[in-house]
């Protein structure tokens, strides 16, 4: 298990040690064609006896036939959760498949081979599972996927805002039952490094075009002020994070959290936990260190429920706009600029914050005609 971390204490590494650009070379790669694995360590450990018997490149094509996989099952189970009777399954899924298709999320969730997209249908299982009154498989299912990375365990709130005691129990048993497993696999010691490049996440703020997060917005704006902002990075920047950046962030996050609470409360059960996973997931998103762009896969597979949820036109109009923002055409045309970068990450973190108004309104509204 050597090796399982980078050798440096950060998070992001600048130099791979020589034995990773080593053994990147011999499968016809080079350094620049990998990232650190910043996983938790049990799942090194059970993925290490597959790794032996394959090659990157298998591996990696391994992974897209999982995704691919993962988003035909992720249609089916988003339309499920909702169970709309205003459009049917064919519309929901060629909407659902236009957006991923030439979206610059689905894009770099394919091309990236990410874990996220398998996390997203563990995600929607498991809120379909809280919807058709199945708590402790809910709770089971989001534990799991907790495990795999550490986000969607914020999506556990929802349990305690829908009074999901049962659910919340079992994700909580799910975890520590991982976590002792992992703990006997592997050991203290790669816990520690797995520890250490936490802490040292939550330290800093990554300028990069594909991170959303609010903090890199903050910091931005903050180097723009000061006359010291880079408006292209075309590579990744690290910076340290300012004390108020951190402050601000979880306030907002606290606020964000109680607006997604007050504005769905009064809405029938059914739609409510729709509207509180899309509301939940996109706060705690933003507001994570890590709002990679292509994490918004589940973002995409949930929006064709707002042609359910609001009127038709609006709706379609918002799509439009939605997926304008995020198209890979226009990604392409800004990239090169000499501010594309904080053109692409401000557009994009606008566009989320507008969806976030849009479904507050409709939540409030919804629940003001069923009171």
């Amino acid at each position: 298990m050597a090796l399982v971390y980078s050798p440096e204490p950060e998070f992001f590494m600048q130099d791979p040690p020589a034995e990773w650009v080593a053994l990147a070379r011999s499968q016809g790669g080079g350094a620049d064609n990998f990232s650190p694995y910043v996983y938790p360590p049990l799942w090194a450990a059970l993925l290490a006896p597959i790794a032996k018997n394959l090659t990157a490149i298998g591996f990696f094509n391994l992974l897209t036939l999982l995704n691919v996989a993962s988003t035909v099952i992720g249609v089916h189970l988003s339309y499920r959760l909702l169970s709309p009777k205003k459009i049917g399954f064919t519309l929901w899924s060629l909407v659902s498949i236009g957006l991923l298709q030439f979206s610059v999320i689905g894009h770099l969730a394919i091309e990236l081979g990410q874990p996220q997209v398998f996390i997203t249908v563990l995600v929607l299982a498991s809120f379909w599972a809280l919807q058709s009154g199945r708590a402790r498989l809910a709770g089971a299912i989001l534990g799991f996927a907790a495990a795999l990375k550490i986000a969607p365990g914020y999506l556990a709130i929802i349990f305690i805002m829908e009074r999901r005691w049962r659910a919340l129990a079992m994700f909580f048993a799910v975890g520590a039952a991982l976590a002792g497993l992992s703990l006997l696999l592997t050991g203290p010691d790669l816990h520690r490094e797995f520890w250490l490049r936490l802490q040292d996440l939550d330290s800093k703020v990554l300028i990069s075009r594909i991170n959303l997060s609010f903090e890199s917005v903050l910091l931005q704006i903050q180097n723009g002020i000061q006359g010291a902002q880079s408006w292209a990075f075309y590579q990744p920047q690290i910076q340290d994070k300012p004390e108020w950046v951190f402050w601000v962030n979880k306030m907002v996050l606290l606020v964000g959290l109680w607006v997604a609470y007050v504005s769905t409360r009064h809405l029938p059960a059914g739609p409510r936990i729709w509207f509180r996973l899309q509301l939940v997931f996109l706060i705690t998103l933003i507001a994570s260190p890590l709002a990679w762009t292509h994490y918004l896969y589940l973002t995409l597979l949930l929006l064709p429920g707002l042609l359910v949820v609001a009127n038709v036109r609006f709706a379609s109009l918002f799509l439009l706009g939605f997926w304008t923002a995020f198209s890979t055409n226009l990604y392409w045309v800004v990239y090169p600029l000499s501010y594309g970068g904080t053109s692409i990450v401000f557009r994009g973190f606008v566009v989320v914050l507008a969806l976030l108004g849009v479904l507050i309104w409709l939540a409030i509204r919804r629940g003001q005609r069923a009171g």
